[in-house]
């Protein structure tokens, strides 16, 4: 049954700015020159955190950091291969701590943390490595990952401490309209087209195909309600347009499921 629009009005509430399970206790390295110039910063669980923050995203695309959080929590919905990631507050006592050439300053307050591998490489765009690890698996799930979240600039790190284990990251231009932001017209515009990764889906393991497919069947609006109210209230991203992206993604996940199956359609199951 389609999933309409209006189920949506009101379910994404009680949204705040109260998370403080994570904290950011040493910046390790300046923003790199990217699109959201993400920095290193040591946090308060011990481990190393790739950094985006409202204030070093371009001003067109300070929505961006939602869009990372979101896809992020998604795609650990349908088993995706994401990177762990949090939220992570900046402390007062580290406003104003220089971010590098043309990036300000650091601000206080909520940010985007991607947990960082000790030792991966990235390539783009192509999947590469698929025999190795459990990666035949994996990719399926970047696949689904893809289509659903309408995914733009493809990004995938290789675990070299995991042999060339993949994920799927970096991304802030997921969604349409694909900038680091999206619109509700655009949402309804493209709620029913496919958004198919252009890679050969070759060798791909068939039962890691049959559970993500299931997994998309089986999203549940309550858990995508849960992810988007974990959106802060001081992030440039309103309750409607969280609504409207809620709606985007339970709709389209049956049709992806069916894309996702068809993914191996009548070849052997590799040796």
């Amino acid at each position: 049954m389609l999933v309409e629009l209006a189920e949506w009005k009101g379910l994404v509430k009680g949204r705040s700015d109260s998370f403080d399970d994570l904290s950011m206790i040493m910046l390790l390295e300046t923003g790199r020159n990217s699109f959201a110039s993400p920095f290193l910063a040591a946090a308060s669980d011990g481990h190393r955190y790739w950094v985006k923050c409202i204030d070093t995203c371009p001003e067109h695309a300070k929505m961006s950091i939602a869009i990372e959080y979101i896809v992020s929590g998604v795609g650990r919905l349908i088993g995706a291969p994401v990177c762990e990631s949090s939220l992570i507050r900046i402390p007062e006592e580290m406003a104003g701590w220089p971010l590098g050439p043309g990036q300000g300053k650091l601000q206080a307050g909520l940010a985007y943390a991607s947990r960082a591998l000790s030792n991966a490489i990235e390539h783009r765009p192509a999947l590469e490595s698929r025999t190795a690890d459990d990666n035949r698996r994996r990719q399926v799930g970047i696949y689904a990952l893809w289509d659903w979240c309408f995914g733009s600039d493809p990004q995938w790190l290789y675990d070299l401490e995991n042999d060339k284990s993949i994920y799927s990251h970096d991304h802030g231009l997921y969604f349409p309209t694909n900038d680091g932001s999206w619109e509700r017209k655009r949402l309804i515009q493209c709620v029913d087209e496919p958004n198919e990764l252009d890679e050969a889906p070759h060798g791909l393991n068939r039962e890691a195909v049959r559970e993500v497919a299931a997994a998309l069947e089986k999203v549940d609006r309550d858990a995508l309600v849960q992810i988007l109210r974990g959106v802060p209230t001081s992030w440039p991203v309103s309750d409607d347009d969280l609504e409207a992206l809620g709606w985007f993604l339970e709709y389209r996940a049956p049709a992806v499921a069916g894309r996702v199956r068809a993914l191996t359609g009548g070849e052997d199951e590799p040796r």
